[in-house]
């Protein structure tokens, strides 16, 4: 389990560091990009890749707590409670006298025709 542990979080780490590596590239002018620094708007790039990193990141670390969480028995296969639910078919209902669905909305009395 602990190497297990140990690989998912150097795999977390590798793959962030692949993700944010590109933000931090310089061309040698001491802008990350040309666009940015010839006046072109607005670098989205960065900003894009962290928030990738860190979705990456989030998901790896609550998938570590998971397992761990299923390894120490947090998950039993049949636990004391259940919740009290009962899924009926629709056609177990009890049917409806009222073909319309209204029941008696009208006060026992037919609606004139129109």
């Amino acid at each position: 389990m602990k190497t297990r542990l140990i690989s998912a979080f150097l795999l977390s780490f590798v793959l962030a560091l692949a993700l944010v590596a590109p933000a931090f590239a310089d061309d040698g002018h001491g802008s990350p990009d040309p666009m940015a620094q010839a006046g072109g708007g607005i670098d989205v790039l960065p900003t894009i890749l962290w928030s990738l990193a860190g979705v990456g990141v989030f998901a790896v670390v609550l998938g570590v707590l998971y397992l761990l969480k299923r390894q120490v028995g947090g998950f039993p296969e049949n636990p004391e409670w259940v919740a009290p639910i009962s899924i009926m078919r629709s056609r177990d209902l009890p049917a409806d006298d009222d073909s319309h669905g209204h029941g008696d909305a009208h006060g026992g009395h037919a609606a004139p025709a129109h």
